[in-house]
């Protein structure tokens, strides 16, 4: 059956108001030490990706924010991004409240990433 909210139905995505099929995996980070990126990777990962077939990457939340050449390739190639903030499962720290560093670090890359086009969901926190 696929009719919309049926308990068979699997996690789908609207685009501005458009059902859209997703096809694609999580991004975690290439690279465990920072300078040992090597321009270009990004971009080759990333078209990887659209020459599979797949339309959308989560960037998972434990793991770092993605250099903007991974976002400039994601907009380039037409992938979109899931796009996971740092911060862990609400499950896991009962209680937590957030902090002023928190909110500051929030604001900072919601505003360097957000003119990226490739990007169609944020998500509070990691899974």
């Amino acid at each position: 059956n696929t009719q919309e909210g049926n308990s068979d139905e699997t996690l789908m995505f609207r685009i501005n108001g458009v059902p859209v099929a997703v096809r694609g995996a999580n991004a975690i980070p290439m690279e465990a030490l920072e300078g040992r990126y090597v321009k270009g990777m990004h971009r080759t990962l990333v078209k990887s990706a659209a020459d599979s077939n797949m339309n959308m990457l989560r960037v998972w939340g434990g793991g770092i924010y993605p250099f903007d050449e991974f976002l400039d390739a994601c907009d380039e190639f037409g992938v979109m991004v899931f796009q996971d903030m740092m911060y862990m499962t609400v499950s896991i720290m009962p209680g937590a409240s957030r902090t002023p560093s928190q909110e500051a670090e929030l604001r900072h890359q919601v505003r360097r990433m957000s003119h990226h086009p490739s990007i169609v969901l944020w998500s509070g926190c990691n899974e």
